[in-house]
């Protein structure tokens, strides 16, 4: 859940849209979290987070407005090689509209080595777990 923060308008008295890519992050950040529980560290989030940002789309639904608070949906859409693709779906809690739709590539990245790398069995196995038995496929 994210509660919408005054901060977080702008002059016409909504969420600025740039927002609503740090309110995918929140549900991407809890959606690895839960994948992974033990693994999370906040001092070596390359480990944590073993994955870049290939891009982000979003679709805007309804206006949201400060202390609003929202719960942030995410799905695995699409499991491929060495990438795959999470759906958002983001809800007003007060009224259950939806507010805003979205779509992000992640690419899985060995920051180490400074390269991608196939997305390793560990984490299919997370994300499978999570997704209810079935992961799909790209």
């Amino acid at each position: 859940m994210v509660e919408v923060r005054f901060v977080d308008v702008d002059a016409m008295g909504h969420v600025n849209n740039a927002n609503y890519a740090t309110y995918f992050e929140e549900g991407r950040v809890a959606y690895i979290r839960r994948a992974l529980p033990g693994r999370f560290s906040d001092r070596d989030l390359g480990a944590t987070f073993p994955f870049i940002l290939l891009d982000l789309h979003c679709r805007f639904l309804s206006p949201v407005r400060v202390a609003e608070v929202l719960e942030v949906g995410v799905r695995l859409s699409r499991l491929g090689c060495k990438s795959f693709d999470f759906e958002y779906l983001v809800v007003a809690q007060a009224d259950g509209r939806a507010v805003a739709t979205g779509r992000s590539t992640q690419v899985y990245y060995n920051y180490a080595e400074d390269r991608t790398e196939p997305v390793p069995d560990e984490l299919r196995e997370a994300f499978a777990r999570i997704e209810g038995g079935r992961t799909p496929n790209s």
